[in-house]
């Protein structure tokens, strides 16, 4: 890879004080985000990148591909969450809860945010 990297996944990070942070495709992602993302997929070269392996997912509510799993309920599990988010592009932790999968899912806006 001989340009700039640059994210083509969403990805989430904590800051100093712990709050989870998204960045995504065409992002600048400053150095102390960029030391925590470790997974190589999450980057690509700039100059090598086509437009279609940057595209973000679809926002929630804009009828995507995939409409995400209940938050109760029949289909509600871990696994359907976890399948949801990496269909959609979330980065998500193998280790991950539920709640961080669906929080995961809130930030990178992919899905909305339970009032």
């Amino acid at each position: 890879m001989s340009g700039k990297q640059q994210l083509v996944a969403f990805v989430h990070v904590r800051d100093v004080g712990g709050r989870t942070v998204a960045y995504g495709p065409g992002e600048d992602v400053p150095a102390w985000a960029r030391k925590q993302i470790t997974n190589p997929k999450a980057w690509g070269d700039v100059e090598s990148a086509e437009p279609s392996q940057v595209e973000a997912p679809s926002p929630a509510g804009t009828g995507g591909d995939l409409e995400a799993p209940p938050r109760a309920g029949k289909g509600s599990g871990v696994e359907a969450w976890r399948d949801f988010a990496s269909r959609k592009g979330v980065d998500v932790d193998q280790d991950a809860s539920r709640e961080q999968i669906i929080a995961a899912c809130e930030a990178a806006g992919v899905v909305a945010r339970e009032e």
